[in-house]
């Protein structure tokens, strides 16, 4: 099992979405689809199957390797939309952890990225 680090900062008291954030990355690294989906937004779920969450890592790591570890939460403009980043490192490479909320604190979806993508300058 993964551990994950939930220590809570002055940013996450003023964003509870930080730490929303660290736990749906959490859901993800420990493969449980079910958490992750129950955290979906009514509208992502009609269009989602919670089949398509499960054995993410696993289909990745023939490519980027073991999970390693991440970074801290930061918020990002991605398109237009508030989106919570972390940096994460994995054997082969490092990849970006994004997830997006609603207004209500649902999730509107999560995804592995280049690190590029999302890496500050």
């Amino acid at each position: 099992m993964i551990a994950c680090s939930l220590t809570a900062t002055a940013q996450e008291n003023a964003d509870p979405n930080m730490g929303r954030a660290e736990k749906m990355f959490g859901f993800l690294l420990q493969n449980q689809t079910d958490s992750l989906y129950e955290n979906l937004s009514a509208q992502v779920k009609s269009m989602v199957q919670k089949q398509q969450f499960d054995g993410i890592l696993a289909k990745l790591e023939p490519q980027v390797g073991k999970y390693q570890k991440h970074g801290a939460w930061e918020t990002q403009q991605v398109m237009g939309q508030k989106c919570y980043v972390s940096m994460a490192q994995f054997e082969k490479a490092e990849l970006g952890a994004l997830v997006i909320f609603d207004s209500e604190g649902k999730m509107l979806g999560i995804q592995l990225v280049p690190a590029a993508a999302v890496k500050k300058q």
